[in-house]
């Protein structure tokens, strides 16, 4: 009984610890000497539609409001 539930709790943390860390780095602003960078890096030939910096996802954000 007691490895089950040892087992859970280890599971449980685990998933506390990635959502917590997940949201302590989306709150994190971006270093002022990377913003160039990251405005620079646009990634114009990006599909991947969930990336902040794809400017397609941009424009279908756009589109959807």
């Amino acid at each position: 009984m007691w490895p089950l539930i040892l087992g859970i709790g280890v599971i449980v943390l685990l998933i506390a610890i990635f959502f917590i860390s997940y949201v302590i780095n989306k709150k994190t602003p971006v270093p002022p000497e990377c913003k160039d960078i990251s405005d620079s890096l646009k990634c114009e030939s990006c599909t991947e539609i969930t990336c902040a910096l794809n400017k397609i996802h941009d424009e279908i954000k756009k589109e959807g409001k």
